[in-house]
Formats: structure tokens, sequence, C-alpha cells
């Protein structure tokens, strides 16, 4: 097998008139490999200039053994070499490849100094609009604000990092933030926050309030088995209503958790509270004798289904009967730890009858024959079997 090994020159130059920094490299490979390796260099070369960026660390381990660790920060100084670096192709000759890579440190300094400053500005409006936010009791804004603010903090943090790669940081420049003030104020007022609900004919009423009373605009979700089924805002009154129809129809019964649709740091540090609640579909009146063709599991979960759904199912004589065949195509998945299943599943009763064919996923085939059956059209079986003429 011929390898085909990478042959890199380096000619550092060290070039520090006018506060610049200067580095070539070759390499017979491409460019774009001896672009990268003098920009390297480069960085390498700030980073020796700047000492109090080198971090040697002592830790012992439970052998009592001293291990060192030191951080140069590569990575970082060519980051901020990208922003101010000029890289001039040099000459090629016998397939190498060469680049000169130039940096005027005081040049790349007064950028990331005009930068600090927008972003210091941007802070400060965001820091009014926040104010803004809490007087008006916005949950929704004041959240979207805090963590818009939380991001231009980084942001400055990072661009002084930047700088102090390129010259040392003045100490008016270390940020100050309110931060801290303003996220002890989101907190507390999260900490009144209640929420009640209450389901009624069809619809579940969810009431907001804190310690000013009702909260208009408040963003609320309902989750199902971890997963979001409906989001939306309180109106003037810090009410929303949510129609359960729908899920009614994908899921006869089951618990709803009602929630802030905020961001789980602030949900959590608050304790605000959720509410859980437990729905059913009423009952059709209608019962049935079940003769269900399939095992025992799956023929179980297909009782309680129904049974969810609104019909009676009872071992009684005189009953009709409801006759349902169950039938599965099952696939796992390449790393066999989750099959598919496909269910057929016939339902006959006199001259009635339906077909559904749901598909579910579980960790094995019983368990994927039993998320097949809780997806069937509940809807399509009460339209069909709901009465007994």
């Amino acid at each position: 097998m011929h390898l085909i090994k990478s042959l890199l020159l380096v000619f550092p130059a060290m070039a520090f008139a006018a506060n610049m920094v200067t580095y070539t490299a070759t390499s017979n490979v491409s460019q774009k490999d001896a672009d990268k390796k003098a920009l390297e260099g480069a960085a390498m070369q700030i980073g020796a200039k700047v000492d109090s960026k080198m971090e040697t660390r002592l830790s012992e381990s439970a052998d009592g053994s001293i291990q060192k660790t030191v951080d140069s920060r590569k990575s970082v100084s060519t980051n901020i070499l990208l922003k101010g670096a000029k890289i001039q192709p040099g000459p090629k000759g016998n397939g190498v490849f060469q680049s000169t890579v130039t940096v005027d440190l005081d040049q790349l300094a007064s950028k990331i100094l005009l930068d600090l400053d927008q972003v210091k500005i941007q802070m400060k409006s965001k820091d009014s609009l926040i104010r803004l936010d809490m007087l008006d009791r916005d949950y929704r804004k004041m959240e979207t604000d805090m963590i818009q603010l939380e991001k231009m903090v980084d942001q400055y943090n990072d661009q002084l990092e930047a700088l102090s790669y390129v010259q040392a940081v003045p100490k008016e420049l270390q940020l100050e933030t309110t931060m801290g003030e303003l996220t002890e104020f989101l907190i507390s007022s999260m900490q009144s926050v209640k929420l009640e609900a209450e389901e009624k004919d069809g619809n579940l009423r969810v009431a907001v309030s804190d310690f000013a009373g009702p909260i208009s605009n408040f963003p609320v979700a309902l989750t199902q088995e971890g997963k979001n089924v409906a989001v939306a805002k309180t109106d003037a009154k810090g009410i929303v209503n949510f129609n359960l129809k729908k899920n009614k129809k994908l899921k006869p019964s089951g618990d709803l958790v009602v929630h802030a649709d905020m961001n789980f740091k602030y949900v959590r540090q608050s304790a605000l509270q959720n509410v859980s609640v437990t729905y059913g579909t009423p009952k059709t009146g209608v019962a049935y004798r079940l003769a269900c063709k399939g095992a025992v599991a799956e023929c179980g979960a297909l009782q309680k289904f129904l049974m969810d759904a609104g019909l009676s199912i009872a071992d009684k004589a005189g009953l009709p009967e409801l006759s349902v065949t169950l039938e599965f195509s099952d696939k796992d998945n390449s790393s066999k730890t989750l099959t598919t299943s496909r269910a057929t599943v016939k339902f006959s009763c006199a001259d009635k009858e339906l077909v559904d064919q749901p598909q579910g996923v579980g960790r094995d085939a019983e368990a994927a024959h039993v998320k097949a059956i809780s997806k069937l059209s509940a809807s399509r079986i009460l339209e069909t079997f709901a009465s007994n003429k």
C-alpha cells in the first residue's frame, strides 16, 4: 500500500515591528494546507507572547502521582487570527505550496475594542427592555430578552478574551452586568405564578395568575407522554382554553400535564409547579362481548383501548359479539434494539366491519404490538360500533 506523507517545512519569520506577527509555512499537500499551517504558526507566536494565557494546573490522582496540564488555547488564538490575518500565497515550486500570514496586532485590537463597545451598547438597551417587561409582567418577552442578554454577555466575554491575546486588558473593560439582579427578579416573580386547570365539556380551561393577579400573554403547553400536544398563550384575563376533541380522537383517555412553556432553567429555579389532568371519554352505553384472536397481551391492550374509547366490554351471554382479529408485520432495526410493527386489526359484528392498520415501535415485538394498538382510531371505532343497531 502506497502511503503519501505530508512534507511540511516551516520558516518562522520573527517580525514584530510595529506590533506585527508574520509566519511562513510550506506544504506539499495543498495551498489550503499551507495556509492552515501558517495560521497555526502565527497563533503559536501570539500565544508565546502572551504568557498570562498559559495556565499550568497541578492535580493529584488517586495513586498519589502528580499530573501537570498545560492549556495553550491555540484554537482560540487561531480563531482570533481569522478575523485579522492577511494570507499571502507564495511561489510554488517542485510541488511545494507556500503561505505567509501577517497580523497587525494593533489593528486587530482596535477591531475587537470596537466590537466590545457595540456589544455594551446593545446590552444596555436590552437591560432597559427587560425592566419594561417586568413592569408589564410580560413573562414570555422577559424570558426571551433575558436569554438574548445572556448571549450578549457571553459574546462580550469571548471578545474580551480575544483582546487579551493581542494586548493587556484594562480594568475598565471588565464586564459588570445586571444579570444577577434581573435573574433574581424574574425567578422571584415566577415563584408566585400559579396554574389552575379544569376539564369541562371536552375543553381544558387553564387560568394563570401571579402576585398581582391574572397574567396575560403567558405561554402554556400541554404535554402527554413527554411530548407537547398543544401550545397557546393566555388572554387578557389570564385564561387559555384547549379543545381536547382532537386529542381524545388520538387517545380516548389519559393524563395531560399543564406547564409553563418557558426556558426550563427559569422554571426549575423558580420551582413553578405543573398541573396534571386526567381525562376520559364518556361511556356510550353500548356493551359487547369481545372475541379476540391474538396473543394475551395484545388482546388485553385492545380491550382496555375499547373501554377507554367508551365501549363496555363484558363476558355476558346475550351481548352482541365483537369479533377482532389481530395480525402484525414486524421489522427490527439494524442494531436489534427496536422493533417497528404494522398491525392489521379487523373488527366485525353482524353486518358491521372495520379494518385499521396502525403502526407502533417498541423495544421488542410485544411492546411494538401494544403500542400499535394504542394508536387505533377511536373515532372510527365509535362511528361504526357505538350503536347496536
